[in-house]
């Protein structure tokens, strides 16, 4: 049965305290939405006290904590496919197809030698350490290097090494870092997830052999010697819906042992991990999503 009281209880809180502690999930592109998202909660009067973030979540939290995330939104409206694949600089090597330096000199050009320590609002994002097995977040050291640890995708960009330990993307082990948010007492815990479940099904592993869908996935498929081999794609889809499910079943477990407040479910199926040039529709999308879930807050 509903607890009407404990229902106003919430909404009256809710709107009474107007601090956030803010937690953005991976996702490849998708997670652009999160750009949208934070712009809504801005516009209804929220502050955000404190994020934390996975992969493109730690990309976008880290820059919104580092005051350069509407720099990161203007880079992206001109970004072609083109320069997608020159900036994720296609580099195969043994154990993945990407260095990643060229986002690093990125990273630099935006916000240096930054300390995540020096910022002015408590950031932290996860990466998974392949040598140990174990999740270790990073709330201290350079913002760069934190995010590009966290964003780097199993099998796509080269991990990152750091004396015996090897990162790879933080969603390995925590997609939705409700657990890592710092959090004050009167914080209402806000989560955004991109890589909700959508329920439908995938068959593209059992299909035949397909040939690239765009220009950018043909680019790719040439500097994989896999591909240019005949190699079977549905190998590569089978591997890609088992670590899809994987994902799902991560943030929704994360879910369940820490609730949040509010929580903005989108699962974003259209959209591929490298659709960066379709950054508009996906701040747009974030942004209307927030502003809809905000207003069905109010009118409770």
């Amino acid at each position: 049965m509903i607890n009407i009281q404990n229902i106003r209880k919430k909404v009256t809180r809710l709107f009474k305290s107007h601090d956030v502690a803010l937690v953005l999930s991976g996702g490849g592109a998708r997670g652009l939405a999160h750009i949208g998202a934070i712009e809504s909660l801005e516009a209804h009067g929220f502050h955000i006290t404190s994020i934390a973030g996975t992969s493109i979540g730690a990309l976008v939290g880290g820059l919104y904590a580092a005051g350069k995330l509407h720099e990161l939104e203007r880079i992206l409206e001109v970004l072609t496919r083109k320069q997608i694949l020159q900036l994720v600089d296609i580099s195969p090597g043994l154990g993945h197809i990407a260095t990643g330096d060229k986002l690093m000199g990125l990273l630099h050009a935006m916000i240096g030698d930054l300390a995540i320590e020096d910022l002015s609002i408590p950031f932290c994002c996860p990466a998974s350490d392949i040598v140990s097995g174990k999740q270790v977040v990073f709330r201290t050291g350079p913002l760069k290097d934190a995010i590009r640890a966290s964003i780097s995708i199993p099998g796509v960009f080269k991990p990152v090494e750091d004396g015996k330990k090897m990162f790879v993307d933080g969603s390995v082990h925590n997609v939705l870092p409700l657990d890592c948010v710092i959090r004050k007492k009167h914080d209402w815990l806000v989560s955004v997830n991109v890589s909700a479940p959508d329920n439908a099904l995938d068959t593209s592993f059992i299909c035949n052999r397909r040939q690239p869908k765009n220009d950018f996935e043909r680019r790719v498929w040439e500097k994989i010697p896999l591909f240019t081999a005949n190699f079977s794609v549905n190998y590569m889809h089978l591997l890609f819906r088992v670590g899809k499910i994987s994902i799902e079943n991560n943030t929704q477990m994360a879910l369940r042992l820490t609730p949040p407040d509010i929580s903005l479910e989108m699962p974003l199926e259209e959209f591929g991990l490298f659709d960066f040039d379709k950054s508009k529709e996906l701040i747009a999308l974030g942004r209307q999503e927030m502003d809809a879930i905000l207003e069905r807050e109010k009118a409770l």
